[in-house]
């Protein structure tokens, strides 16, 4: 075991790391990626779906599993699934399962969250400190991990907006939802009425909770963009603004789906 074992988030397309989930790979290059000259043997990473620019956070980033590195950088054919017209070879990493590891892609806050630092915009390569600093990642990970049976209509972690609107739909019965009166484009998402609520409740969706800020949801609601004499309710997949004290003063409450799907909670006005 190497002394100065190094210890890596790599960031690639989910449907990259679903392809070949223990290579590190770029395809396009003529010369080796500076970035690739720093992973040795013995190295370990986190691979971390993004699946869109990390720009409005909207999409859900997932960790996919914890590898370390069997084979340093070389320039060699690409499996043929991982095969496109006129791009055959890349340069790759390779490495093997190290651990435990989830049985599904996991849901995550962004890395710079993960990693308590900034920023990590654009980079395949992003360096994690230390081994504890890595291990913690990998106990968020496992910890948070859902059964695909208990997401119902994906059997999958939702990847956006849209795919968290459609778990809302399919279960809101189990999440204290009476019934949906309204679904539209337009803030806010949805219109409901909540078992034992008589008054109907405006419901936001979003996959992180930052998001409903960065979105101007905020503004919105302070300038009476919508028509009701209440605040909105607020529902996310992952709740990363828990000490925001502008988005507590303009929703009545933040639901994040994921723990209450996993804690089979509904709900509670």
């Amino acid at each position: 075991m190497p002394d100065n074992r190094k210890y890596f988030f790599v960031k690639h397309g989910l449907d990259a790391l679903q392809i070949m989930p223990n290579f590190i790979w770029r395809t396009g290059e003529k010369e080796e990626p500076r970035a690739f000259k720093r992973v040795k043997k013995g190295d370990r990473w986190i691979g971390f779906a993004y699946t869109t620019s990390d720009l409005r956070e909207r999409p859900l980033s997932q960790v996919t599993g914890f590898f370390e590195c069997t084979r340093e950088s070389r320039f060699g054919q690409l499996p043929r699934e991982a095969q496109s017209p006129g791009c055959k070879n890349a340069w790759m990493i390779e490495g093997k399962l190290y651990g435990k590891q989830p049985g599904q892609p996991v849901g995550v806050p962004p890395i710079d969250e993960l990693l308590e630092t900034k920023h990590f915009k654009g980079q395949t390569l992003v360096p994690i400190k230390d081994e504890k600093e890595f291990e913690r990642v990998r106990d968020y990970t496992l910890a948070h991990e859902l059964n695909p049976r208990d997401i119902p209509f994906l059997g999958r972690e939702p990847r956006n907006e849209q795919e968290v609107l459609a778990v809302i739909i399919c279960c809101h019965q189990k999440l204290g939802i009476e019934k949906i009166l309204r679904v539209q484009t337009a803030f806010p998402d949805l219109l409901v009425k909540l078992k034992g609520k008589a008054e109907s409740v405006h419901l936001e969706v979003e996959t992180y909770s930052k998001s409903f800020l960065l979105h101007g949801h905020a503004e919105q609601v302070h300038n009476r963009q919508f028509k009701t004499d209440e605040k909105s309710e607020k529902k996310c997949w992952i709740n990363n603004a828990k000490t925001d004290k502008k988005l507590k003063n303009c929703v009545h409450a933040v639901y994040e789906l994921q723990s209450l799907i996993r804690d089979n909670k509904k709900l509670v006005w």
